[in-house]
Order: C-alpha cells, then sequence, then structure tokens
C-alpha cells in the first residue's frame, strides 16, 4: 500500500476521533478547559516529533509562519468547535465544519493558482446541500 494512502487513512481515523471525542469532553469539562486538556495532546505529540527531529529542525521563516498561523487558527476554530458541540448535534456540526476543504479550495484557487474541475465544483456544492440538509433534521 502506498505510504500517502496509508497517511491518509490514519489522518482520516483521526480526524473521525478528532470531531468525536470533544462531545464526550464537554459532557464533563467546559469547552475552555477540554480546550486546555487537547492542547496537552498536541505538546505531547510536538515533544515527541522534536526529539525524532533533533538539530534537524527546519528555521525557514517562510515555513515557521504559516505553521505557527496554522496551529492559531487551528486552536481558535477547535476551541469554537468545542463550544458548538457542547450544546449543538455533534453528528451536524462536525458535518458543517467538515466543509473547510471548500475554503482550502477557495484560497487554493486564488492564491496558489490552482485549477478546479466541474465534477469538484458540484462536489462541494453537494457537500454544501447536506450540510443544509442535516442542520434541518
Amino acid at each position: 500500500m502506498a505510504p500517502w494512502l496509508i497517511n491518509s487513512l490514519v489522518a482520516l481515523v483521526c480526524f473521525g476521533l478528532w470531531g468525536f471525542l470533544p462531545k464526550i469532553a464537554v459532557r464533563y469539562v467546559s469547552p475552555r478547559s477540554a480546550l486546555v486538556y487537547e492542547a496537552l495532546g498536541v505538546v505531547t505529540v510536538g515533544c515527541i516529533v522534536l526529539l525524532t527531529v533533533g538539530k534537524g529542525i527546519s528555521t525557514d521563516m517562510k515555513g515557521i509562519v504559516p505553521a505557527v498561523l496554522t496551529g492559531i487558527f487551528g486552536t481558535v476554530g477547535f476551541l469554537c468547535f468545542l463550544y458548538a458541540v457542547n450544546v449543538g448535534s455533534v453528528s451536524v456540526v462536525a458535518t458543517l465544519t467538515a466543509l473547510y476543504p471548500a475554503i482550502t479550495i477557495l484560497l487554493a484557487v486564488i492564491f496558489l493558482k490552482e485549477s478546479v474541475t466541474l465534477t469538484q465544483i458540484a462536489g462541494i456544492g453537494l457537500a454544501i446541500v447536506s450540510v443544509i440538509l442535516l442542520s434541518r433534521g
């Protein structure tokens, strides 16, 4: 099996758990507290990766700045996700927030000049329709 496929499948499972476990967490702790504990998980994995990278860590600011911004936006997004699942249905909240690739695609088309096929546009449209249908149920 190709390494990209293995990594994609592991990411799929991890993201599925990432979307599900917060609903359980906010049953017992506040969204802010859950974020603190989630951050401990991030720091744990970050430290393990840092130990494996050692002196080979990259230091180009052109990569560091977007990486730090990724952490900031991801954390703010996750905090909002925690507040949403605290009161909303995790099945609807997770589905709605799972539309984030539409934002990614839009930014990639505008700033990276990537192309989008008509089929992909149709897929994005259907995903938006699915969220509308799920949110009304």
